[in-house]
């Protein structure tokens, strides 16, 4: 499974090298929107998470963009700070998750968590989201 990360946290990055290496994933990370679109046009990825506190990223740009170019990408929008574009990201048909500001071994636990959702949609054929 290939993860995309966007992201210029160094603690999330980190968690999420943490989780996938044990996996056996393999993880890019895109330091900003640009260099996200710039991947998305090039590597098949299984799912993206975009951390919305990325700074210069106008994520809801960058996010139409991402499923013009890739339309069955599984793409998930995390941030430690729940109103952040929350609710416009969400009526975009994307997944929103709050992550834990105050624990590692929390994030680490979700982003597995997230994984494991898209590595169970991706292995039993559906590319549909719930909403």
């Amino acid at each position: 499974m290939h993860v995309m990360l966007c992201s210029n946290s160094s603690e999330l990055v980190d968690a999420a090298s943490r989780v996938y290496g044990r996996a056996g994933f393999r993880l890019t990370v895109c330091e900003c929107g640009l260099q996200t679109l710039a991947v998305a046009e090039v590597v098949d990825a299984d799912l993206l998470i975009v951390d919305l506190e990325t700074p210069g990223l106008d994520c809801l740009l960058m996010l139409a963009a991402i499923k013009e170019l890739a339309p069955s990408l599984p793409i998930v929008a995390v941030s430690t700070r729940p109103q952040i574009d929350a609710r416009a990201v969400s009526h975009k048909g994307i997944s929103y998750v709050t992550l834990p500001s105050d624990s590692a071994g929390a994030t680490e636990a979700l982003l597995a968590g997230l994984a494991q959702t898209e590595r169970t949609r991706f292995t039993t054929g559906s590319t549909s989201t719930s909403s």
